[in-house]
């Protein structure tokens, strides 16, 4: 996947903000979460995100040591539910679990110690 910044929508950049007061914890971990947290949904995320006024991270500061192993869960993912057809679509399949992943961490998570009760 060729991708080095990864945009975000207006709205998950205020709710990561949000989320960084009540947990103390940086945007790149608290968008980590949220994407693992989009990819446990049985639905599909909406692949078309308004990025005009959000944000972006870098690929490597978003996804760290964690890159590889993230990429190929949105491949297995994308592919099983035949959500990916190409790189491009890859792309915006990944910027669509991100963003909904913020919003659903932004809506479960209250202060850091609700963060233990997403764990399985």
């Amino acid at each position: 996947m060729r991708l080095n910044r990864i945009q975000i929508s207006e709205d998950s950049r205020n709710k990561l903000s949000i989320l960084k007061g009540r947990t103390g914890l940086l945007p790149n971990v608290l968008s980590r979460i949220g994407l693992m947290l989009s990819l446990t949904e049985a639905n599909e995320p909406v692949l078309d995100v308004d990025t005009t006024d959000g944000s972006e991270f870098n690929r490597f500061t978003l996804m760290g040591e964690w890159d590889s192993l993230i990429i190929a869960l949105l491949e297995e993912r994308g592919s099983v539910n035949g959500m990916i057809k190409d790189n491009d679509t890859l792309v915006k399949y990944f910027r669509a679990h991100l963003n909904r992943g913020v919003l659903l961490l932004y809506s479960r998570v209250k202060g850091i110690e609700d963060l233990v009760n997403l764990l399985p």
